[in-house]
Formats: structure tokens, C-alpha cells, sequence
């Protein structure tokens, strides 16, 4: 039986050799590429931690932190912006802004149920305040995962910060119940 098994691969190797039988690695049919790539896409779609890796290429090409900005031009602001805008937040580390776009852009291009949706600061803004500060409260949980995460990777998100700054006061509360 084992000398049978030995036989086939070597007839195997034989066809690739002769050309009779593509290479799946140096010629990869577009089929096979395909089966692959949706294979890659779909692992990725379901992997919680992939904004660990913000500058890294996804399945679909550039990376989170690219297709955010590519998403975003130059004058558009987006809710990340604003609250990067904010006083607490301006000793923020770029890892921390970052991973924050990683986090952001991979929940929406996972479509994952806590997505910030929307992300560009001129719609939020037309929002009731209600809506707004739930934003605020989806992208706080975001920010605050993180947060945690760098630190437990010793690094220093918002410098002399033990916790995240808050990104909505009690007042805001307030505020958003009154409308």
C-alpha cells in the first residue's frame, strides 16, 4: 500500500512536471485563487481582532487604516476626528488613532452589530441628540477596547491616562434627554 502511495505522487510530480497538471502555487487557476481569497475574506470577516493590525493588508486589498482615509478625503471630518478633537484627547498617541480607525473601519467592513454608524461627523451632527449620543456611547466602547488593549500590550494610548478620558459627560446626558 505505502509503495502504491509513493507511486501516485510520483506520477503526480511527474504531471507537473510535463505540464499536464498546473502548479497550484506557481500557477494558480483563477478558480482556485478565488476559492482562496473567499476563503481569506471569510476567516477575516469573523476575526474580532483584525484592527489589532490596522497598517496590515486585508483580503480586499489596502489596509483599514488606508481605506478609511481613501473613505474620508482631505476637510471631511469624521466622528474619530471629533473625538480626537476633544481637549481630553489631545496627547493621543498616532497608535491610538490608529488602531481607533482600525477598529472602526473593520467593525463596518465586517458589519458587525457595534459599528459606528455614521462615521462622517456632518451626519451625526444632523442626528437628534438622542442618536447622537448613542454614537458616542458605541464608538466610548470601541475606544475603550482599545484603550485596554494597548495598554496590556504596554504601550500608552493617551499619555498619563489610567482610563480613557470620557468622551461624554453627564451633562451631554442631560442634555440628549431633554430632546
Amino acid at each position: 500500500m505505502q509503495n502504491g502511495t509513493v507511486q501516485n505522487a510520483m506520477k503526480t510530480q511527474d504531471r507537473m512536471r510535463d505540464g499536464t497538471m498546473p502548479d497550484p502555487i506557481e500557477d494558480p487557476t483563477p478558480e482556485r485563487a478565488s476559492r482562496f481569497l473567499a476563503g481569506e475574506q471569510a476567516r477575516w470577516e469573523t476575526d474580532q481582532s483584525v484592527w489589532q493590525h490596522p497598517h496590515e493588508t486585508t483580503p480586499y486589498g489596502p489596509s483599514l487604516v488606508e481605506t478609511f482615509e481613501a473613505a474620508h478625503p482631505d476637510g471631511e471630518v469624521t466622528v474619530i476626528d471629533l473625538m480626537l478633537g476633544l481637549d481630553q484627547y489631545q496627547g493621543a498617541s498616532q497608535d491610538f488613532e490608529d488602531h481607533l480607525i482600525g477598529i472602526v473601519q473593520s467593525r463596518a467592513m465586517q458589519l458587525a452589530r457595534d459599528r459606528v454608524e455614521p462615521v462622517e461627523a456632518e451626519k451625526l451632527l444632523r442626528l437628534p441628540q438622542r442618536a447622537q449620543l448613542r454614537v458616542f456611547e458605541k464608538l466610548t466602547v470601541l475606544a475603550e477596547q482599545v484603550f485596554d488593549w494597548m495598554r496590556s500590550q504596554g504601550m500608552d494610548p493617551v499619555p498619563g491616562a489610567a482610563s480613557l478620558p470620557p468622551l461624554v459627560t453627564e451633562a451631554d446626558r442631560k442634555r440628549a434627554a431633554q430632546d
